[in-house]
């Protein structure tokens, strides 16, 4: 009876588990769209799904403004498949189109915005090691510590060398795994201090109870004895296969245990331990087949009330050619991810910074690990060298151990009790980072996204000293491109986290420079050293009544939008510059990246200036250093600060200051080439494609990030996920600098005298002729200004002065510059400020 009983109880269970799971999806016999409804209006989403005579499939996910339709793939065998995606959009197109003209008919098409096809494809891969490369000979590891390493160095495992310590560790901790002998990532025994540092919160009983990490990946093996007890089935989905369970199909679905049991192996008598042996560990397995944005999205916000820690060990090729990011839906499922997991203090999103180190890759480049709502995973060996294949990028936060100098990471494999000592790059790296982040979490659950960026910021340890790209900070601390802020130590950073104070609410301040034409990047191609100070430069300067106004207490992370025109991408370095001398790198060179397409409305991220003040100049520099015959110019871009709202914030923060209260400023240039820019003039709104909206949802709710995407024309839908400030796109006058203002204000007395002499000859003229007024009997209709004609009709020959047009309104209130005419044009309606 009792066993009857518990079975009953179990298949009660299982059912609940099930009946929470998505509705299967099925590609092979249907077509899906996404509807976008800003107000999340789902009767709009049903009744449009009708008039496309589509299934409504309800809801995606936990997108409250995102739903899904469908199509019988039967009902359309007239027409291919593109064909009907073809067919479905304009459709829509018509729908809306005849709404505009008739409103009353169709109401409901309103509310959605935009549809999106929903094709399967394979755009992300695993960032695991590239076995084609030989591994380099690494560099000789330096002995002899210096003072500033041994200022920085970590509360170090020197209990190790005391005769017997090792095995009294295990026993106190009753570590019986075989297999932890090899975890050296866990324990370095030959390269003391090179580890996690870890033995030191497992002793306070800190083990990572009540956190559930869920790996994005492939498969998990969940009937493995070192991971069976930890499994969490309640948070597992199979997006590739639409079942509910992530289970390995394929010959290589190991990517997902292995990363699994680097976190949550359990203490046992199998393999090693996890780095978190009590925390949870869901799969989501998306990396074994094609997949649509739609499972995508869902799957980065799968389950998130419950799945605190995202463990993603994946992005677009590391082939040093792609420029890729997150858009539409997905974009959309980070944002809501961040702003709504984990009861509102938002889901932890890890990511592999990427292997594509020698293709001179850089994690700029993907907009997974260039979001700032990411805390992007580098990688390092066990002799603390940057391994060949570890990218490098000014939005890299941390590293961590992982393969390089002829060793690699012991863990879980697939099978009962299967295990691996070839896990690595930096796919290894980013699960041993979500494992420490389980062990703050277990003891501070109430944190935010931005707090475990914090915590990570200040408490890791810089090493490799010797490497010259270190830089010191004006908060105190060090960055390097290589290794972020340094290697991420388990025990300083749970430590830090007992007292960290939460973060107040993120705000943000954005200022756009947009000049009046296009600037051309000169060409600095030579065989010596490459002179920077003739690169391309262009300045933000940013005042403290300006930081005041958007209420920015403390600085955190950096973007800067981009639209950059080049014929060979690759060829570009982009530097920020900041009033302290503190340079970020946020794009350098690939010599494999050929594309024509340049950067148009790129975001960069840094996270290299936090805690820096922000008041002064801001320099953008582009260095376009090699094939001379491949030109650029820089058409504008947008600098935006983001931070912590400071505690005496009244009233709504002012995120984008307006015209007047932005200081003119000259970019630098330099007297050796004319094609460095020298005037600027500072637009009063945003660039059309960076606009976007504030988000005020509870103390942790960011405002919205710029789109990572070349293609913004689904931004305006993205930013819906924070609406506190209304961010128009109004044009607002244009206000010019430096010797422009001067030749404007001489010019418009010129013109005033000389239109004061020739009215007064005019007026002379209209008396002799018995005219009390100016002739109206042949006025040309719709022209601003009446023609002059005599008594004949005929249009009077008379000498008129040579007047740019543009420089004579150019402090027109109700003119804009036409960028696509090189011209000025009237704005009328709402385009006028």
């Amino acid at each position: 009876m009792v066993r009857l009983l518990a079975l009953g109880v179990i298949s009660v269970a299982l059912q609940l588990v099930f009946a929470a799971q998505p509705v299967p999806r099925n590609y092979n016999d249907r077509l899906y769209y996404t509807l976008h409804s800003p107000s999340g209006n789902h009767e709009a989403a049903e009744h449009t799904a009708q008039l496309l005579n589509a299934r409504f499939e309800g809801k995606l996910g936990e997108l409250d403004n995102h739903f899904l339709i469908s199509v019988d793939r039967r009902s359309i065998q007239s027409r291919s498949e593109d064909d009907e995606y073809a067919h479905t959009l304009a459709a829509f197109q018509s729908l809306a189109q005849e709404h505009s003209l008739n409103k009353r008919s169709l109401n409901h098409i309103s509310a959605i915005s935009a549809i999106e096809s929903q094709k399967p494809q394979r755009r992300l891969v695993k960032r695991i090691p590239i076995d084609t490369l030989a591994e380099r000979q690494d560099p000789p590891v330096h002995e002899n510590q210096s003072e500033e390493e041994a200022a920085n160095a970590k509360p170090v495992t020197s209990w190790l060398e005391k005769p017997g310590a090792y095995l009294a560790m295990k026993s106190k901790l009753d570590i019986k795994d075989a297999g932890f002998d090899n975890q050296w990532h866990l324990v370095n025994r030959e390269q003391y201090g090179n580890d996690i540092n870890i033995t030191g919160v497992w002793e306070q009983g800190i083990t990572g109870k009540g956190v559930v990490v869920v790996l994005l990946d492939d498969g998990l093996d969940y009937e493995s004895n070192d991971l069976k007890d930890n499994f969490f089935a309640e948070g597992s989905y199979d997006f590739n296969d639409h079942t509910p369970l992530p289970k390995p199909r394929l010959f290589d679905d190991n990517h997902g245990t292995r990363c699994a049991g680097e976190i949550a192996a359990v203490k046992n008598d199998v393999c090693g331990v996890g780095v978190a042996y009590d925390a949870k560990v869901a799969g989501v397995r998306i990396l074994s087949a094609e997949i649509s944005d739609a499972d995508e999205a869902e799957a980065l916000n799968y389950k998130f009330q419950e799945n605190d820690i995202y463990s993603c060990s994946w992005g677009p090729p590391d082939n040093g050619e792609v420029v890729d990011a997150p858009k539409g839906v997905v974009y959309d499922a980070i944002v809501n991810g961040i702003n709504k997991g984990r009861a509102g203090n938002g889901t932890i999103f890890v990511f592999a910074s990427g292997n594509g180190g020698a293709f001179d890759d850089n994690c700029n480049f993907d907009g997974y690990t260039n979001s700032m709502y990411t805390i992007t995973v580098g990688a390092v060996d066990r002799l603390g060298n940057h391994p060949y294949y570890a990218e490098k990028c000014a939005a890299q936060l941390v590293v961590t151990y992982s393969s390089g100098s002829n060793s690699r990471i012991y863990t879980t494999d697939v099978g009962k009790e299967s295990c691996t000592d070839s896990h690595g790059g930096t796919s290894a790296a980013a699960p041993l980072a979500a494992g420490v982040f389980a062990l703050v979490l277990s003891i501070r659950p109430e944190l935010s996204w931005r707090d475990m960026q914090y915590l990570c910021v200040k408490t890791a340890v810089p090493i490799s000293l010797d490497d010259d790209d270190w830089a010191h900070l004006p908060s105190g601390r060090m960055f390097n491109h290589q290794f972020g802020y340094g290697s991420l130590d388990a025990y300083r950073i749970v430590e830090e986290a007992k007292t960290h104070q939460k973060l107040r609410p993120q705000t943000y301040l954005e200022v756009p420079r947009e000049p009046q034409h296009p600037q051309p990047i000169p060409d600095l191609t030579g065989h010596g050293h490459v002179d920077i100070t003739k690169a391309l430069t262009s300045t933000i300067p940013i005042t403290a009544d300006m930081v005041k106004a958007a209420g920015l207490s403390k600085l955190e992370h950096i973007t800067i939008n981009v639209d950059i025109e080049h014929e060979r991408r690759g060829d570009l370095e982009i530097l920020l510059e900041s009033p302290h001398n503190v340079t970020s790198q946020v794009a350098a060179r690939r010599r494999f990246d050929v594309s024509k397409d340049g950067f148009a409305n790129w975001t960069f991220m840094t996270v290299k200036h936090w805690d820096e003040d922000p008041v002064g100049n801001w320099t953008l520099r582009i260095i376009d250093a090699f094939n001379p015959q491949e030109t650029g110019k820089l058409i504008h871009w947008t600098l935006t600060l983001w931070g912590e709202i400071a505690v005496d914030m009244t009233g709504e923060p002012n995120h984008r200051p307006v015209a007047g209260a932005l200081p003119t400023s000259t970019a630098q240039s330099s007297s050796e080439t004319s094609a460095t820019q020298s005037v600027e003039e500072i637009s009063a709104s945003p660039v059309a494609t960076a606009s976007q909206s504030d988000t005020t949802t509870g103390g942790t709710s960011p405002a919205a990030e710029p789109a990572q995407t070349p293609n913004a024309d689904h931004i305006d839908a993205e930013l819906e996920t924070s609406p506190a400030v209304n961010g128009t796109n109004v044009p607002e006058r244009i206000v010019s600098t430096g010797s422009t203002v001067a030749y404007i204000a001489v010019g418009s007395i010129l013109i005033l005298a000389a239109a004061s002499i020739a009215y007064v000859a005019k007026r002379k003229a209209w008396a002799e002729k018995g005219y009390r007024e100016p002739p109206m009997s042949n006025r040309t209709e719709g022209y601003e200004f009446d023609l002059f004609v005599d008594d004949e009709g005929s249009e009077e020959e008379e000498e008129e002065d040579d007047i740019d047009d543009g420089d004579s309104h150019a402090e027109s209130p109700m003119l804009g510059r036409d960028k696509g005419k090189g011209k000025m044009v009237h704005q009328t309606g709402t385009d006028s400020p």
